[in-house]
């Protein structure tokens, strides 16, 4: 893949926009918007799960050690950018977005809301085999 197709693929993740369905019990869930939007209503039990599960974006695969640094620094950024956006197109919710980190296989971003008396997507007490975990709450 050239630099050009690679920029194509980036342009939902660095210039986010966003959909939201509701679930049945009427709760508003937002997603990134990559292509096609779904339509109607979600049967979910857990919304952080769906929003996280797909709310992720593959940034870069197999990047290596050497390059670590500087993948950190860019998803830091598209993160922080994800996160400004959210928060501007959605002032009455709270977010959190994370970057993961596996050096060996991707580098992913995703997000979800903060639900009431649901856990967040990542327990971030813990550590993730291979896997170096960014977070950006409000």
């Amino acid at each position: 893949m050239n630099i050009y197709a690679t920029m194509l693929n980036l342009m939902p993740i660095v210039y986010p926009q966003f959909y939201t369905l509701h679930d049945t019990a009427k709760n508003e869930l937002v997603f990134l918007k990559t292509g096609e939007t779904e339509a109607g209503e979600l049967n979910v039990t857990d919304k952080t799960q769906c929003e996280a599960v797909n709310n992720h974006f593959h940034l870069f695969e197999k990047v290596g050690e050497r390059n670590y640094e500087s993948v950190v620094e860019i998803g830091k950024n598209i993160a922080n950018n994800l996160f400004i956006s959210l928060n501007q197109s959605f002032p009455t919710k709270s977010f959190v977005v994370y970057l993961e980190v596996n050096v060996k296989d991707s580098v992913i971003i995703r997000f979800h809301q903060k639900w009431e008396n649901e856990p967040p997507y990542f327990d971030m007490t813990q550590s993730y085999k291979d896997v170096k975990i960014f977070e950006l709450k409000n």
